[in-house]
C-alpha cells in the first residue's frame, strides 16, 4: 500500500458528502457497539471506503503493526452480521530528509531536478470492516428508544420548527 493512494482516497472522500455520512454512521456503529473500548481500535486511519453496495458498506482502516486492533472487538461485529478481514501489508512511505543518505539519487518523476526521499516500507496491519447496510440504515433511523419509551426525531425537531420549544410556549402549558 502507497501513502499516495491513501491520499487520492481521502480527496475522493472529501469531495463526497455522501462518503463522509457514511463514514460517521460507521463510526456510529462502532460506538454503539462499544468496539472503540478494546485495545487498540480507536487508532484506525480510513486508507479505503467507504464502498457502498446494496446490501454491504465497506472501509479498510489502517493500524501500525504494533498496534493491531485486539480481534474481541471484531466479535463485537460478527455477531451483529458484519464481516471482519485482518491482513498484514506493508506501507510504502517517503523519509524525512534530515541527512543525505535519506535521499533517493534516481530522483522522483513526477519533479525533475529535485531531491527525492527514499522509500521506507512499514509493517501494518490492514481491518476491512463489511457492515450490513441494513444494520446501519437501522443505526440511522429517526426513531430512538429511552426507557423503553419510542420517540420520534423527526417530531421533536417539527415541535421545535413551530415553535413549541420556546420557553414562553412552555409557561403556557
Amino acid at each position: 500500500m502507497d501513502q499516495l493512494d491513501i491520499v487520492k482516497q481521502l480527496d475522493k472522500n472529501i469531495n463526497r458528502n455522501s462518503a463522509l455520512d457514511i463514514l460517521m454512521q460507521v463510526d456510529a456503529v462502532l460506538e454503539n457497539l462499544n468496539v472503540y473500548a478494546y485495545e487498540n481500535w480507536i487508532e484506525g486511519e480510513i486508507v479505503d471506503g467507504p464502498k457502498i453496495e446494496r446490501y454491504w458498506i465497506t472501509v479498510t482502516l489502517l493500524y501500525p503493526y504494533k498496534l493491531m486492533p485486539n480481534p474481541d472487538g471484531a466479535m463485537r461485529l460478527i455477531e451483529k452480521g458484519a464481516k471482519v478481514y485482518f491482513a498484514q501489508d506493508e506501507l510504502i512511505t517517503a523519509a524525512k530528509l534530515k541527512t543525505p543518505d535519506d535521499i533517493d539519487h534516481n530522483g522522483d518523476p513526477r519533479r525533475p531536478n529535485r531531491p527525492a526521499a527514499k522509500k521506507l516500507k512499514r509493517p501494518i496491519w490492514l481491518v476491512t470492516l463489511e457492515i450490513p447496510r441494513q444494520f446501519m440504515d437501522a443505526m440511522s433511523a429517526s426513531k430512538l428508544q429511552i426507557d423503553n419509551m419510542e420517540i420520534d426525531t423527526d417530531q421533536v425537531e417539527n415541535a421545535y420548527d413551530d415553535g413549541l420549544g420556546d420557553d414562553d410556549a412552555i409557561q403556557q402549558s
